[in-house]
């Protein structure tokens, strides 16, 4: 039998009928939609066709190579390539990977093996590039979110050869001290 097609959209794919619902239930890829299609995001999709479980086609059903998927996500989602080699990684642990649904410039984390629908999920993964400056309001504001929705906050560095590492990360807290009136 041969791997479902998934029709690439703008910015995701979609598996049309019982194939999409295959292919959901295998890893929790993608989300079911009302019509009981499979939507996947740009990192699902690429995964999935690197993997050799589905086929990518564009609206004219002629079918995309892996490096033509990435070369069209790349130019629509930006740091595709750097958030893919996270979202891969991850994935390649076994554990469930959904893009945060705000910006899709993060990534929650579930449990090995469960079900996003069913289990609360471990973390909000954030992808840093190594060496590339971060603001430090952004990461504040990053901090205050996941305090916000009570979830462990975890940032994953991605080198120059493609290799993560993480770094949990909790509540800063500063205080203003006022040095002059401590040295009377």
């Amino acid at each position: 039998m041969f791997p479902p097609k998934a029709k690439i959209e703008h910015d995701y794919a979609l598996i049309y009928g019982k194939e999409g619902n295959d292919v959901y239930s295998q890893g929790y890829f993608g989300q079911l939609t009302q019509s009981g299609n499979l939507k996947l995001d740009p990192y699902e999709t690429a995964l999935l066709l690197e993997r050799k479980r589905i086929e990518t086609v564009d609206s004219n059903n002629n079918p995309l190579l892996l490096s033509q998927l990435v070369a069209h996500y790349s130019n629509i989602v930006p740091n595709f390539l750097i958030q893919y080699l996270l979202y891969k990684e991850l994935r390649g642990r076994g554990y469930v990977v959904k893009t945060y649904p705000s910006d899709g410039n993060y990534f929650e984390l579930y449990e090995r093996g469960s079900s996003p629908n069913k289990v609360k999920h471990l973390a909000l993964v954030v992808p840093m590039i190594e060496g590339k400056l971060f603001n430090i309001d952004d990461i504040d504001q990053i901090v205050n979110e996941a305090s916000k929705l009570d979830r462990k906050l975890i940032f994953a560095v991605i080198d120059s050869l493609g290799d993560v590492s993480y770094y949990s990360v909790s509540e800063l807290e500063f205080k203003d001290i006022n040095l002059i009136n401590e040295e009377k």
